[in-house]
């Protein structure tokens, strides 16, 4: 008898293609479907997966997911032929029980936190195209690590989700645990410490998990925003990273949500319920001045944070009404010796290294260190140019409060308003090397005396709005300077926290002249001293028929005589005479 030859033991051919294929084989069956004819059908039972042990093994270590999904990858895979597969159909052609069907929803999201497929929401799942590129080539895909990674390089890779997202309509949640993971995945960076600091995504997370019926469900992170809230947040770091976008209505995010996803959070955010508002996250964008709730934004002071790493705030979104001192034109201004003395005392102060000693000093001594300042006149005689000369010589930006804008018909809005205007003007005082100043101009109806007694609605807001600008003022750390025309109507209040008070009067004979002759070079003394004996004008009043002069030069060619010059101030001193007929101060 010869001897037994030993069979040698099967040699399983290596290859992301090959296991599929010997798997898809021994997988594929065809028996009577419900239509009578012949259907395709899937084993995908426990004792299956077993049996073709060393293939399913070779492709879980290849993409790092179980034996088990590496299965449902291929079957999905042979399945859809580089379309979508339906759950249903899933379930149908693998003959799950109800069990069974519990478990493959947990390694479907399993596959997709692998991002081997995507869920377009709508229960169809596919293979991403980077998958099926590389299979091409029989190699693996494999999820890129999220270590190592600047804030810089987070915001690159969540907008290319983001993107991604938008054309593919995939699962917005898988897409969220992405950005999750490299988040937490680089705790060091900027947008890591600013999103532990306030709650977004708290470091060193880990999903929390239960277990019903031997299925794992997630309760996501502990301590963190809800995923929607979540997810929210980081569409508006793209919007405003990627698009320069920092006015955001719910349509530019809709894209990224399910539609009851995005009727819900706007309906909480209307509500002002959302975790974000209460967290001073999210706040009202304005909309040309005005802040209104049909846009929103993350709070500068929080962006500040998430950006700290790659240069803070955009440069193209400074303080809502910034007037950068290198744009400010230099302007010579003429004053009686009174006002020049007092402006030419608060330039000094105001220059940087003068302004520092100073605020020292009174710290030092238990004193406030804001600087207030209060200009009041008749209207054209300097008011506000004063500040901008002032600013310009300093080196200092002007940060422009137009009151009426801070004003809003929802109720407590403008107080909210007033509010965040000096909580953002505290950032820009600790942002700036050298402090900018915050002006009010022509704020007449804001500093007038506050109504006793109140009982309308508006009066009720306008004190309010009052209480709160004179505590403002109180705690201020940087400068205010408020111009206004009122002469006798001024708060008590007021009066006694402004710290310099200049009063602008109309400019006598001989600083008339020097404006005259300043703006018009080739007038003669003669003709200047005319003029200003004969008119009282303000300095706004002589640059207006000046401006008249210049236009009438551009439009015949020729430079209007001392006549029409005269003809000029008629019309300017008629204008003038009725204007102070009709003058007078309105309730808003």
């Amino acid at each position: 008898m010869g001897q037994k030859k030993e069979t040698a033991p099967a040699v399983v051919e290596k290859g992301v293609i090959s296991s599929m294929e010997r798997i898809i084989s021994a997988s594929k069956y065809e028996k009577k479907g419900s239509r009578g004819g012949n259907e395709t059908f899937y084993k995908y039972s426990e004792s299956f997966i077993e049996s073709i042990g060393p293939d399913a093994s070779y492709l879980s270590a290849q993409y790092h997911i179980t034996p088990r999904q590496a299965v449902l990858f291929t079957i999905i895979m042979s399945i859809g032929k580089g379309d979508s597969v339906r759950l249903s159909t899933l379930f149908d052609t693998t003959e799950l029980s109800l069990l069974e069907t519990l478990n493959v929803k947990a390694d479907l999201k399993a596959l997709e936190a692998a991002m081997l497929i995507r869920n377009d929401c709508c229960d169809r799942y596919i293979i991403p195209h980077e998958v099926n590129d590389l299979l091409l080539k029989n190699m693996p895909y494999v999820k890129p690590l999220a270590t190592n990674l600047s804030t810089a390089n987070i915001m690159t890779k969540l907008g290319r989700l983001f993107k991604q997202l938008d054309n593919d309509e995939g699962n917005s949640i898988i897409y969220m645990h992405q950005i999750d993971n490299m988040i937490l995945s680089n705790p060091n960076t900027s947008i890591a410490k600013a999103a532990d600091k306030h709650g977004i995504l708290k470091a060193g997370s880990q999903m929390q998990y239960y277990y019903d019926g031997g299925v794992q469900y997630s309760l996501d992170y502990f301590g963190s925003l809800l995923p929607m809230e979540r997810m929210l947040f980081y569409a508006l770091c793209y919007r405003y990273d990627r698009k320069e976008d920092d006015c955001v209505c719910w349509s530019d995010v809709s894209d990224f949500f399910e539609d009851n996803v995005i009727d819900y959070l706007s309906d909480q955010y209307r509500g002002e319920n959302l975790e974000m508002q209460f967290k001073e996250i999210l706040e009202y964008a304005n909309v040309n001045g005005v802040k209104t709730k049909d846009y929103f934004k993350i709070a500068d002071s929080v962006k500040e944070e998430i950006f700290a790493d790659c240069g803070g705030l955009h440069e193209a979104t400074p303080m809502t009404g910034t007037i950068l001192n290198r744009d400010i034109v230099s302007k010579e201004l003429f004053y009686d010796d009174d006002i020049s003395r007092q402006v030419n005392t608060l330039s000094q102060l105001l220059s940087e290294e003068r302004f520092g000693q100073i605020r020292s000093a009174l710290t030092a001594k238990g004193m406030r260190s804001g600087f207030t300042c209060l200009f009041y006149g008749s209207p054209g005689t300097g008011k506000t140019e004063t500040v901008y000369q002032l600013a310009r010589n300093a080196g200092r930006d002007i940060i422009m409060v137009d009151v009426s804008k801070l004003k809003s018909c929802w109720v407590g809005e403008s107080e909210k308003n007033f509010k965040a205007l000096f909580s953002r003007y505290r950032q820009s005082v600790k942002d700036s090397k050298v402090t900018p100043i915050l002006l009010f101009n022509e704020a007449d109806a804001i500093f007038g005396i506050r109504r006793s007694g109140a009982e309308s609605a508006v009066d009720k807001m306008e004190n309010s709005l009052q209480n709160i600008l004179l505590q403002e003022m109180e705690d201020l750390q940087g400068i205010l300077i408020a111009t206004t025309n009122l002469t006798e109507n001024l708060d008590k209040a007021f009066e006694r926290r402004f710290l310099y008070k200049i009063k602008f009067s109309k400019p006598s004979a001989a600083v008339k002249c020097q404006i005259w002759k300043s703006m018009i070079p080739g007038l003669s003394d003669s003709d200047a001293s005319m003029l200003s004996s004969k008119y009282e004008f303000s300095g706004g009043q002589i640059e207006n028929i000046v401006r008249k002069k210049e236009i009438q030069s551009i439009l015949t060619g020729i430079d209007p005589d001392l006549n029409e010059i005269l003809n000029y101030c008629s019309e300017e001193e008629v204008v003038s005479k009725g204007m102070q007929k009709v003058v007078g101060f309105c309730s808003i």
